[in-house]
Order: C-alpha cells, then sequence, then structure tokens
C-alpha cells in the first residue's frame, strides 16, 4: 500500500474487526436484557449482522497483520510486543468466525445466555489483542514517521523491495535475512533469479566500527575524526576486525572474507524476505559475491558499536548502520540507515559469527 497507506492498511482494518465484534457481543447481551419487543426484536437481527461483518473483516486483518508483521521496521523488544499481537490475534479470529459459524447454524432460533456469554468472551480476546496491537505502535512507535531509537538488538523483518541487505549471512537466525545490499538477490530459494523480488539486502548493517578499532577501510573518508582509534581488549579487537571484514566483504564482494569469520555448521540456517538459504555457501555464492555487480559502488558503515561479552565465549555487538550506492540496472540511488546486531562465539580460541540480523529503512 506505499504512497497511499503508510506504512499498512492493517491499523484501519483492526477498527471494523474490532468495533463490529465487540458491539455484536454487547448487542446479544441486551437482547437477553431487555423485554419481549421492539428492542430486542431490532437488537437480535443488528447482532447477527454486526457479527458476520466482524467475521468478513477479521480475515481481511489478520491478512493485513501478517504482511505489516513481516514488513514493518522494528528492533528486538518491539519484535516480542509483535509477535504476542500476532499470537493473541490468531487464536482470537478463530474464535470470532467460529462464533459466527455457530451463529450461522443457528440462525432460525434466538440466542441464548451460553451464545451471549461466549459472544462477550471473544470480546474480551479482542481487547486484550487490541491493546497489544496499542501497545507496539504507542509503545514502540511501529509504523509511525520518526521511529524511536532501538533499545535492544536491531531486528528485522523488512522484505521491501530494493534496499538493504539487513541480515548479512545471518547463521542460524531464526528471523529473516534481509538483503541489505538493498539489491535483488541473484538467487531465491526456488532458484528462480530475482530482480526486485523484494529481498531488502541493507548493507547498512554490514561495517563494523573502525571508529573503536581504529581500522579504517581503503576508501573511507576520515576527515571528521569519526575513526579515530580508542583503546580496546584482544577479543573486542578481534570482533572488530571481524565486523570490520563483513563491511569490507559486503562491498568488495570477497565472499572470502565470510567463510573465514563465520561459524557454519550442518542445519546453519539463514532467513531473508520470508525464505530461507540453505548454508553459509548458498549466502556467499548466490548474494554475496553476484551481487556486487548490482552495486558496484557500494559504501557500507558502522557507527556507534556497542561490543559486550557474556562470559569468555560469547558476544555480541550492536551498531548503527549506513548504505550508499547506485544501482547498476537502472542508476537508481540507493540510501539506507538502520542498525546491525552480530552475535560471536570463541571456537578453539577464535571468535567467530554465529548470527548476524539488521534492521534499516530509507532515511528521513
Amino acid at each position: 500500500m506505499g504512497g497511499f497507506i503508510e506504512p499498512n492498511i492493517h491499523p484501519v482494518l483492526v477498527h471494523f474487526t474490532y468495533a463490529l465484534g465487540t458491539s455484536a457481543a454487547l448487542a446479544y447481551v441486551a437482547g437477553l436484557l431487555v423485554l419481549a419487543g421492539r428492542w430486542r426484536d431490532s437488537l437480535r437481527p443488528a447482532a447477527d449482522w454486526m457479527l458476520a461483518l466482524a467475521a468478513l473483516a477479521v480475515l481481511a486483518t489478520i491478512a493485513a497483520g501478517f504482511q505489516a508483521y513481516y514488513s514493518v521496521a522494528h528492533d528486538a523488544p518491539s519484535h516480542e510486543a509483535m509477535t504476542t499481537h500476532r499470537n493473541w490475534a490468531v487464536p482470537t479470529g478463530l474464535a470470532l468466525l467460529a462464533l459466527a459459524g455457530w451463529r450461522w447454524l443457528r440462525r432460525a432460533s434466538s440466542p441464548g445466555p451460553v451464545f451471549a456469554i461466549s459472544a462477550l468472551a471473544v470480546a474480551g480476546l479482542l481487547t486484550v489483542t487490541a491493546w497489544w496491537g496499542g501497545t507496539i505502535v504507542y509503545k514502540y512507535g511501529l509504523g509511525v514517521q520518526t521511529l524511536p531509537e532501538a533499545s535492544g538488538p536491531g531486528h528485522d523483518h523488512d522484505h521491501g523491495g530494493g534496499a538493504g541487505h539487513g541480515d548479512q549471512g545471518t547463521v542460524n537466525s531464526t528471523d529473516d535475512h534481509q538483503d541489505a545490499h538493498g539489491a535483488p538477490p541473484s538467487d531465491t530459494m526456488d532458484g528462480s533469479s530475482a530482480s526486485g523480488d523484494g529481498h531488502d539486502h541493507d548493507h547498512t548493517d554490514g561495517a563494523a566500527d573502525r571508529e573503536m578499532s581504529g581500522t579504517v577501510p581503503a576508501g573511507h573518508d576520515n576527515s571528521d575524526g569519526h575513526h579515530d582509534t580508542k583503546p580496546v581488549s584482544t577479543d573486542e579487537q578481534a570482533i572488530l576486525d571481524i565486523m570490520a571484514a563483513i563491511e569490507t566483504g559486503w562491498e568488495t564482494g570477497d565472499g572470502e572474507l565470510f567463510r573465514q569469520n563465520f561459524l557454519d555448521w550442518s542445519g546453519a540456517r539463514y532467513f531473508e524476505s520470508g525464505g530461507e538459504n540453505t548454508g553459509l555457501l548458498d549466502l556467499v555464492e548466490n548474494h554475496v559475491e553476484p551481487e556486487k555487480d548490482t552495486i558496484p559502488d557500494l559504501e557500507l558503515d558502522f557507527s556507534n558499536i556497542d561490543v559486550q561479552f557474556e562470559g569468555s565465549d560469547f558476544a555480541w555487538a550492536v551498531a548503527d548502520t549506513a548504505i550508499s550506492g547506485t544501482f547498476s540496472s537502472n542508476g537508481e540511488r540507493l540510501e539506507r540507515i538502520g542498525k546491525q546486531t552480530v552475535l560471536f562465539r570463541k571456537v578453539a580460541g577464535t571468535w567467530q559469527v554465529i548470527h548476524t540480523h539488521s534492521s534499516s529503512r530509507a532515511p528521513r
């Protein structure tokens, strides 16, 4: 719905589902409480119509909700809230459809107390679901024009076309791999060739914080001093060097940098745009290496890298990301900003990436 309803039509549809569903429940209860006569005769058919319309609305609402779940940019805390909202919405929608089906089968008779109580229960489920929907908008700022600063690891289901290699090489990831190149991937899961098919290769995540490591890649402008060296521990320096290698790998299409620094094992998974790469080899040979030709002048930068350690063999890094370049196919300019999260494990004395994921969007 880009350009017409931003960022998604789901918030429009939910109001119909909630208003019609709760109003129908209240009308059924009121129909039992009022004395026989014109009011009761009017309430029951009105309740039946509202329930039927709510059942139709909930189908469209859930469909749009899933589209929003996999497209609206978000971070880890808001992702948890989105998932909770989804987990309430699906059974609630099914309960509403079951209630409507029940009423359709018994339409020849008047609804009794059991049906009215069931309708109230569904209205309660709708209320809880709606509360969680409001939480992800008003507390976490999802879908608003200006996203709040992320309070946790970056997370992205952004599968919009054309920009952002969000999940460069997600290893053992349980979320979507968003192509950070912002470039159309050269190969999809079904083996078909993609041309702007919604993969969002967001290189806003690829490059490590050279500012902390003092490692400045060739061609990067350090005139503003943002790559100044800061003292770091040996382990932190090793992680920052890997982050720098990830950036360089995406910019130059050098898949060997990924092979050296990403831990691969049987069953490792890489997700992107709702699909799944079959492993590190698939990621490198079908994305990193061939996609360099898509944006020859790709520039990727990490900043504000925060490295944290959990014990002696586990660490993670969170960074602000930025990507720019020009598509070779049509000359279109690419500009993306976002967040990148990379998880590391120390294996045989060497730090290696076990998961990476990004969230990115066009600058506002």
